[in-house]
């Protein structure tokens, strides 16, 4: 899937930009992070240099990163280009924290304790509810403000499971172009890209895990590391 990104123009609607960090050595070394504070490095430099540069027309009013140091030093290359808007770090954006696997090789996590080390950690209700409430108060202060871009860097496991609950219980919809199987962890510096209208609230996720930017639409071959 690609869809060509682009800066909404229309007062009536909010469109919320979601991009992942930069890749880490441990998402090279297949390292379960969490809520590690690992760097990016030289490629997810490289990467994010490239969808700074990628978004540099968007004209954002805002932005929130995750206070994670990986999601910080990919939004600085994002924000080089914008200005002096109003920028947030917020410990929401995190990543699900994961008890005792984190900082663990997914083999090891898979060999002792099998896919039930997902649910060890922080409960994706937990998680969910922590974002939910971040993201609302990124509407609810665009609408206030008149916002008409917003910009958000965060976390691939929050990402997947963020968007499947504003398709699945929030009922938001899907362009032509996407599927509900679509709605998978997305490749470093991908950017998604959701709709809402300021007048009933209705949502549209428009472009999912986009990385143009990056020469090729790519993706995460291995789903269960976060």
């Amino acid at each position: 899937m690609t869809k060509e990104v682009k800066l909404n123009s229309d007062p009536n609607i909010l469109r919320i930009f979601v991009i992942r960090h930069g890749q880490t050595d441990h998402n090279v070394q297949k390292i379960l992070q969490g809520h590690l504070d690992i760097d990016i490095n030289k490629t997810g430099l490289n990467q994010s240099q490239l969808v700074g540069e990628a978004l540099k027309g968007i004209k954002f009013d805002g932005f929130t990163t995750s206070d994670l140091i990986r999601c910080q030093n990919t939004s600085k290359e994002i924000l080089k280009y914008h200005g002096d808007i109003e920028v947030r770090k917020s410990s929401n954006l995190r990543e699900r924290e994961m008890g005792i696997v984190q900082g663990m090789y997914l083999k090891d996590a898979l060999a002792k304790y099998g896919e039930n080390f997902r649910n060890m950690g922080e409960s994706k209700e937990d998680l969910l509810m922590r974002v939910d409430g971040e993201w609302n108060r990124i509407v609810k202060l665009s609408e206030t403000k008149g916002y008409s871009n917003y910009g958000i860097c965060t976390h691939g496991g929050v990402i997947t499971a963020f968007i499947n609950y504003l398709y699945d219980i929030k009922e938001y919809g899907l362009s032509t172009s996407l599927r509900p199987k679509d709605l998978k962890v997305p490749f470093n510096t991908s950017v998604s890209v959701i709709d809402i209208n300021k007048q009933d609230g209705r949502g549209t996720i428009h472009i999912f895990g986009n990385t143009d930017h990056l020469g090729a639409q790519l993706e995460v071959k291995e789903q269960l590391l976060r």
